[in-house]
């Protein structure tokens, strides 16, 4: 049963006739009567009785009025206040970001979406640490740790894997990696653990702790520095590296960590249009782009690096 043969039924038991009902669907009288047919014969009712061109409702057909036309009320008033809600999608609305998505992802799209949105303000911060909502920071949160306190609303917004990457100036002088256990032998660049605004970055798993990190940050993007300088191997998101050709990802197969981001909003802003906009439209450019963040998987029986943590 389709809406459209609905609405051309509520039209004709408003005219009374098919003939009266062309002009306001545009229809002619042939393409009407099929349409009521086949309504007929969907729901297994006669909704009209015939006397002449005249045509009354029967019971069925009043009932099955009544219903269209609180149907088409709510059609018409979710129209409307979608419509209204556009013209209130105006304003600042402050996100906060991991660095590395904020900077190597969103940065770039963000003309996507105040096209769409031309009176929404973004006031980007990408910054290595963790935000408040509580204490009104930001308006939008999205990071690598899953929300557990705070009356906030939250969802997953996609899983990302990271990978080992160095440039050719790194293996220049020497012998790729064969295996994990040939990895503790590499120089690396990792992060200050005392400084790690969330443990989500702490991707090293236990058993390499005594490879050679020669160089230390707080900073994702200083990393990916690091490796593209030929200095350091570098554990990066896929969808970081990917935008540096040179940079050859180290044992594909037997080493990935997977994280997840998480958008959250605080429960009292949950519904503001600006904000669900905002929310709406990071969701589809991350949804459209997924397979940067998800290289596609190992074959049968290659092994992972760290699991994601639960």
């Amino acid at each position: 049963m389709e809406w459209s043969d609905i609405r051309v039924f509520l039209q004709v038991a408003r005219e009374g006739t098919m003939v009266a009902a062309t002009s306001a669907l545009r229809m002619d009288h042939s393409t009407i009567s099929r349409r009521i047919a086949r309504l007929e014969r969907e729901t297994d009712l006669q909704l009209f009785e015939r006397a002449g061109r005249r045509l009354t409702l029967t019971a069925e057909g009043e009932r099955l009025a009544a219903a269209a036309e609180k149907l088409e009320s709510i059609i018409f008033r979710e129209v409307l206040s979608l419509a209204s809600e556009r013209r209130r999608i105006a304003g600042a609305v402050r996100l906060g970001t991991t660095e590395e998505f904020g900077a190597h992802f969103l940065a770039h799209r963000l003309a996507a979406i105040t096209a769409l949105h031309p009176g929404l303000e973004i006031e980007l911060v990408a910054l290595p640490r963790a935000f408040s909502l509580a204490a009104r920071e930001v308006d939008l949160v999205i990071s690598l740790d899953r929300p557990s306190t705070g009356d906030i609303r939250f969802k997953k917004l996609i899983d990302v894997e990271f990978g080992v990457y160095g440039a050719p100036a790194y293996f220049a002088n020497r012998t790729r990696p064969a295996s994990l256990d040939s990895l503790r032998e590499e120089t690396w660049c990792g992060f200050i653990k005392e400084l790690l605004f969330t443990d989500a970055l702490d991707l090293l798993p236990g058993d390499l702790e005594s490879m050679k990190v020669k160089y230390r940050t707080t900073n994702l993007t200083v990393q990916l520095g690091a490796a593209l300088s030929g200095y350091a191997l570098a554990a990066l998101p896929c969808f970081v590296a990917r935008e540096h050709p040179m940079l050859e990802r180290v044992l594909p197969q037997e080493v990935r960590f997977e994280r997840s981001y998480w958008i959250a909003v605080h429960e009292d802003l949950a519904n503001l249009p600006k904000v669900r906009a905002l929310m709406s439209a990071i969701e589809s450019l991350v949804a459209r782009d997924r397979t940067l963040f998800r290289p596609a998987p190992p074959m049968s029986g290659e092994t992972y690096g760290e699991p994601a943590a639960a």
